[in-house]
């Protein structure tokens, strides 16, 4: 059970200095004029990763103290370049030291990054916080299955960090580790999925929060009640994807970040497209759910906002191909109708699947089968 509170702020702690200070950066020098230290939170302009774009076009994001550029993948292609002083690298590696030590992770522990470290952040998010904590880190680097298992049972790795597909592959290979840290794909936010690494392991998986431009957002705990949000890194707010209106505790939308105490590109209401939840608790502030899902290609159906990708992980957490569905919305007597469509065999109980549809969803598939030779077609949307 967890004790959850009503926030008396609704904006980031220090929020004058924080405007005071950006208001100066190149970056948000022109989003930030006009508004007071002491504005409304709701009122500072969002940053997008097309704004980012302008800048380093622009030659705004670089930073005279940068001691280390990585490389982030930009959607609509090509890449983008971060940069990070060493205060910067300092802050967060304390910080998600401190996350690491409420997972269970000790000074002393070998551990095992499967992450890649090359131009992209991949390893490097997670290096600088158990380097912080005082463990023995061995930046491995993606693949090679029998020489990440050789190295595991030599060195006796307790923790691995690592996707939970490769995790799982490990265990199924043969590796034993007391802890997972999983980044990189949904795992709380698939039933049943932790469930299966863990026994491949024969450990404890938690998941993590993180992303190449804030670094690690949230991070789990052994009580497994929802990922803890690292307060002194990061603020964190969920808003509507269509309004950008700030949501209330509890409500899906979409991710905010703001960076705290940042120099080099620092993000201030970065819209990151994650969808999730987020719940204020006397302990701190978590992500309950995790990340389930991506606001791009949302779909209103019926009165209520519809997120195919959170769909997806709702497929794969019922052991269906969520990588071939298909989703067919249409009009019938001036209503919207839902159905779905999914590669599979063995369903027992197409009526209880619909029902805990309608339960995630907070609506009806008026159709639903699963067929075993279905070609996924994405989302068809015939209504008129």
């Amino acid at each position: 059970m967890t004790n959850t509170i009503q926030s008396a702020s609704i904006s980031p702690p220090q929020q004058a200095e924080l405007l005071g200070r950006l208001q100066h950066h190149p970056l948000y020098r022109t989003a930030l004029q006009g508004i007071p230290e002491h504005a409304d939170w709701a009122s500072v302009p969002f940053l997008t990763r097309e704004r980012l774009t302008e800048a380093f076009e622009a030659g705004e994001l670089a930073h005279p103290d940068a001691v280390r550029v990585h490389l982030t993948p930009h959607p609509g292609g090509g890449w983008l370049p971060e940069y990070a002083t060493r205060a910067d690298i300092e802050a967060h590696g304390q910080a998600a030291a401190a996350a690491l030590a409420r997972a269970g992770v000790r000074p002393g522990d070998h551990v095992q990054i499967a992450f890649g470290f090359h131009r992209f952040a991949g390893g490097w998010i997670m290096q600088d916080g158990f380097e912080a904590l005082g463990a023995k880190t061995l930046p491995f680097g993606p693949g090679e299955t029998e020489a990440q298992l050789e190295a595991i049972q030599k060195l006796g790795v307790r923790v691995l960090v690592s996707a939970p597909s490769f995790a799982q592959k490990l265990g199924e290979a043969g590796a034993r580790v007391e802890l997972l840290i999983s980044s990189g794909e949904p795992l709380t936010s698939i039933a049943g999925r932790r469930g299966r690494v863990e026994a491949a392991l024969g450990g404890v998986a938690l998941d993590a929060y993180a992303s190449s431009e804030a670094g690690m957002m949230a991070l789990e705990t052994p009580e497994k009640n929802g990922l803890r949000v690292l307060e002194d890194w990061v603020y964190l707010e969920v808003v509507d994807p269509e309004t950008g209106e700030t949501l209330s505790d509890g409500e899906r939308g979409e991710l905010v970040v703001t960076h705290l105490n940042k120099h080099a590109m620092p993000l201030l209401r970065f819209r990151t497209g994650d969808l999730t939840r987020l719940e204020r608790r006397t302990d701190g502030v978590y992500l309950p759910g995790g990340v389930f899902g991506n606001v791009g290609g949302m779909l209103k159906v019926k009165g209520v906002k519809l997120f195919p990708r959170e769909v997806a992980f709702w497929l794969a957490g019922h052991g269906l191909d969520h990588t071939q569905h298909t989703l067919r919305l249409w009009s019938q007597a001036g209503a919207d109708r839902l159905g779905l469509t999914v590669r599979g065999e063995g369903v027992d109980d197409l009526a209880e699947l619909k029902s805990d549809f309608q339960r995630r969803f907070a609506m009806r598939l008026d159709e639903f089968s699963v067929a075993v030779d279905h070609e996924g077609m994405g989302v068809t949307d015939e209504r008129a």
